[in-house]
């Protein structure tokens, strides 16, 4: 059977939460390949960088919405934190377990678990999280789910706790000769399909209005980014208020 393509809506198209989770269900279920569409086949770079430079992530628990194979659940567990990988697909669980599976965590692996669910009604049994890592996940959920994206955040980590967000697609940066479907001035256009462009200005005003505070907002050096990527990506952290 063909793959789906990701959602095709546009922004201003009306469609229930349900019609749109459908849509990327969809694509799991009709067999995703690594290293097709949407799955990069490993961790980001940045995220690599950041946990060698930037962050302790030792002991932590860290949620990981939209986790799909789950490369970026494996290097935290690898790191030493117990990290969580969601997804609303019980198909892209069980491929990320697979993934897990082959990669041989050794006493790590325990501390890499996936569960199939909403990020938007979802309540661990162990409270609010010490972490998040929120990577092309935003982008994915459709413009009217922002502000939920927001809240949910607010509920699921600590106060004190760090969200990390590595922000993509941004618009291009200046001379790189693609306007990325971003209105002048940086805003996100309001005709596009996922992913749906990103700028900093839109996390900022998400999160300063729901509990957090910014703590740095830095360009990805190209060598961090994905193929395909570079120049378009940012790393923002955030605390928890």
């Amino acid at each position: 059977m063909p793959i789906a393509d990701p959602p095709q809506l546009k922004a201003g198209q009306p469609c229930t939460s349900a019609e749109y989770n459908k849509r990327w269900r969809d694509i799991w279920d009709n067999g995703l390949e690594a290293g097709k569409f949407f799955d990069a086949s490993k961790a980001s770079a940045a995220l690599l960088a950041l946990l060698d430079k930037g962050i302790d992530v030792h002991g932590k628990r860290i949620l990981v919405p939209g986790c799909g194979r789950g490369y970026d659940v494996a290097v935290l567990a690898s790191r030493g934190a117990v990290a969580i990988g969601m997804d609303l697909s019980e198909s892209a669980v069980r491929a990320a377990e697979q993934y897990k599976a082959g990669i041989h965590l050794g006493a790590q692996a325990a501390n890499a678990c996936f569960v199939q669910g909403d990020f938007f009604e979802y309540q661990d049994s162990e409270g609010p999280f010490d972490l998040g890592y929120d990577y092309t996940f935003l982008c994915a959920l459709h413009p009217s789910m922002r502000a939920g994206w927001a809240t949910a955040w607010a509920r699921l980590l600590r106060p004190g706790g760090e969200l990390v967000t590595l922000m993509f697609p941004l618009p291009p940066a200046p001379g790189a000769g693609d306007s990325g479907g971003a209105e002048a001035g940086g805003a996100p256009a309001p005709e596009q399909e996922p992913p749906w462009p990103l700028t900093p200005q839109l996390y900022r005003d998400l999160l300063l209005a729901n509990e957090f505070k910014e703590l740095s907002v830095e360009a990805v050096p190209p060598e961090q980014s994905h193929p395909g990527r570079e120049g378009r990506e940012m790393l923002g952290r955030w605390q928890r208020l």
